[in-house]
């Protein structure tokens, strides 16, 4: 039975928390604040922690700080949970060690669940053996229902968006290999999403794909610049070649 550690002083949370993880099979141990979960750590080395960030005594940057002095713990994976979601605030956790880092409003019990069970099968299994997931961010339904069928058919795992503000919730927290992006976009346009992908220590090194109905040259040149890999026109692409170029970037 795998044992997981929750580090969080909110006891409601914690509960349902636990609920959660314990219904699927784990292990937990909880802690009400970092002082006591480090200690706890430390006796019963849990394969993760999920860590709060706002705690008394020791918040949850001391926490990964004494974690990863420590030879006894400094290898345990740390998933943040936390309300706090400026982009300084994610940084700093992750360069202090934290493996991942979401915020608590954006997922559900189960999704948080799903989030830790990705990141132990990534942690373990080497990356050939596991299923290489795509985010499409497309509002257009049937084009999107077109990628994702291809792309379930050639052994990927797929989520949709459809709008942009959706779309980057999802990549933010959903681990995903690669991104297929289109440009015009309800709620948050394409450019937006690539600026804000970018900009996250989460997401920037994610392969972005972008897709649109127009190819003007200053479109191209812009979203290349900005760190998409590539640009194709949905005319000319269909979802067979989506995918080849979808394996043909993550071969590289």
């Amino acid at each position: 039975m795998k044992k997981i550690l929750i580090i969080e002083d909110e006891e409601s949370l914690l509960e349902m928390y636990r609920a959660r993880f314990e219904k699927a099979g784990y292990e937990v141990l909880t802690a009400p604040n970092g002082c006591s979960g480090i200690e706890i750590a430390q006796k019963e080395k849990p394969v993760l922690i999920l860590l709060d960030l706002l705690m008394p005594k020791f918040d949850g940057y001391e926490v990964i700080k004494a974690l990863k002095k420590n030879s006894q713990t400094k290898k345990i994976l740390i998933l943040i949970f936390s309300n706090l979601a400026q982009p300084d605030e994610i940084e700093k956790g992750l360069k202090l060690g934290a493996n991942d880092y979401v915020i608590k409003t954006d997922l559900t019990p189960t999704e948080l669940l799903n989030k830790v069970e990705r990141i132990l099968a990534r942690a373990k299994e080497p990356k050939k053996f596991i299923k290489k997931r795509v985010l499409i961010i497309e509002d257009e339904k049937e084009i999107a229902r077109l990628y994702q069928e291809r792309l379930t058919k050639e052994g990927f795992e797929t989520e949709i968006a459809n709008n942009g503000a959706w779309g980057l919730k999802l990549a933010a927290h959903g681990d995903f290999d690669i991104i297929l992006l289109d440009m015009v976009m309800p709620v948050m346009d394409g450019y937006e999403v690539l600026k804000q992908i970018k900009k996250d220590l989460r997401t920037q090194k994610v392969p972005v794909l972008v897709f649109s109905n127009s190819a003007q040259d200053e479109e191209i040149a812009k979203v290349l610049e900005m760190g998409a890999r590539d640009y194709f026109l949905k005319s000319k692409m269909t979802p067979a070649q989506v995918v080849e170029e979808v394996k043909n970037v993550l071969k590289e």
